[in-house]
């Protein structure tokens, strides 16, 4: 038995229906796959937006309170403007949801520096606030080393909560543009 004409048709249309097949399920799940990996992008633009919104009005403010450091204002007043416009649990949720690990250790070492440098400050302006009147000559005396002796650690400490922010930004827009992080920071490769 031979094959004929009509069922090498049959058999053709067969296999070209079976190929269409697919490569219709092939295209549709790249396409599908496509569109999950932008919307995820997406989510993780709106979360780099909110940070890098917070981050920078953050490092402001401290930059401010750095250039005319008083010891009579309240530090926490004045960095409490850059928190109030902010959802903190917001952005942090959003971090852990949609964050690459880069981005999450960039800003958990931007937050450990800031946060150095806030304890550091803070200790510097309690004794800067004992070398006032009303406060006995000796008192006075110590605070004032105290004070000199301190703020070369604060100043050392603003200059990493800087470059912290910095490699904060550098991963951000890393992130953004989808390339690899060149960071200070040892944090594993950006993935999707």
């Amino acid at each position: 038995m031979g094959i004929t004409p009509v069922i090498a048709t049959l058999i053709g249309a067969g296999f070209g229906s079976l190929t269409t097949a697919f490569v219709a399920v092939a295209v549709q799940k790249a396409t599908l796959r496509r569109e999950r990996d932008h919307k995820l992008w997406e989510r993780q633009i709106a979360v780099i937006e909110e940070m890098i919104r917070h981050e920078r009005n953050v490092a402001q403010e401290r930059q401010r309170v750095m250039r005319d450091p008083d010891p009579g204002v309240d530090v926490f007043l004045s960095l409490q403007s850059a928190f109030a416009e902010a959802d903190i649990s917001k952005i942090t949720a959003n971090l852990e949801l949609y964050g690459s690990p880069a981005l999450k250790a960039a800003h958990q070492a931007a937050f450990e520096a800031w946060r150095g440098w806030l304890v550091e400050f803070v200790g510097w302006q309690n004794c800067s606030k004992r070398t006032g009147p009303g406060h006995a000559e000796e008192e006075r005396a110590e605070a004032v080393r105290e004070t000199t002796k301190r703020w070369p650690s604060v100043e050392k400490l603003s200059a990493k909560a800087d470059e912290a922010y910095e490699d904060l930004v550098r991963v951000m827009r890393a992130t953004a543009v989808f390339e690899p992080a060149v960071s200070r920071i040892a944090a594993p490769e950006l993935t999707r």
